[in-house]
């Protein structure tokens, strides 16, 4: 299976497998994964 990972490494990719993985206590696939824009990232931050 192709995971949609542009521009994310292979271990980033695990490693985020293994997380959501370990949070719902069941197998998960990644479909899709894709780099979050630093904006969008301290917009949230402020809003907490």
């Amino acid at each position: 299976m192709d995971i949609k990972a542009n521009q994310v490494s292979p271990e980033v990719v695990a490693v985020i497998s293994a997380a959501v993985q370990h949070m719902m206590g069941n197998k998960v696939v990644a479909v899709s994964i894709k780099r979050a824009d630093n904006w969008t990232l301290a917009g949230r931050q402020s809003i907490l």
